[in-house]
């Protein structure tokens, strides 16, 4: 008998719940007129990739092309205050973001990656004159790319250890 109760109780706890913790409907719509004109909208650079118009920037000659690309990427929210300063001088700097790398530098010669931990990316992109780290999509390292040098490692060396101060028995 107190089984049965506490089980129906627990049933009818998960039933009500889930109606105060439902989501409510809005009117039909699922966003804003604001937010359809943005996500609806029409135009070339529209349909294209954001990593994509990372890349194609560095290639631009006009004015015009380059302020429409950076346009529909601060749309996307896609670029930092340093990516807009430094982009059009074509240099990098730490605490760049990828696709202002990609805009400054083009597209690298190589690039390497690795997972360091859930949800977290180290990459380490190869140019002619530099080695570039980035992390979950921020530059974190430049090196000067020389010959008879070696690129930034992808994994951290582990520090030695100190035996405990009391013996293992």
């Amino acid at each position: 008998m107190k089984t049965k109760t506490i089980a129906l109780g627990a049933v009818l706890s998960a039933l009500l719940s889930t109606q105060v913790f439902a989501m409510p409907q809005m009117a039909g719509t699922n966003s804003t007129e604001a937010g359809k004109r943005i996500i609806e909208r029409d135009g070339a650079l529209a349909k294209v990739g954001t990593l994509q118009l990372c890349v194609d920037y560095h290639e631009l000659t006009t004015d015009a092309a380059r302020k429409s690309y950076i346009q529909e990427l601060d749309l996307r929210s896609q670029l930092s205050e340093q990516d807009h300063v430094l982009s059009p001088k074509h240099k990098v700097s730490n605490s760049m973001t990828m696709c202002g790398m990609y805009m400054s530098k083009g597209k690298p010669i190589v690039e390497k990656s690795r997972q360091i931990r859930p949800l977290t990316f180290k990459t380490v992109h190869v140019y002619e004159d530099l080695y570039i780290t980035t992390q979950s999509g921020m530059i974190t390292a430049i090196h000067e790319r020389k010959e008879g040098t070696m690129p930034p490692a992808l994994t951290p060396e582990l520090p030695k250890v100190q035996a405990p101060p009391i013996a293992p028995k």
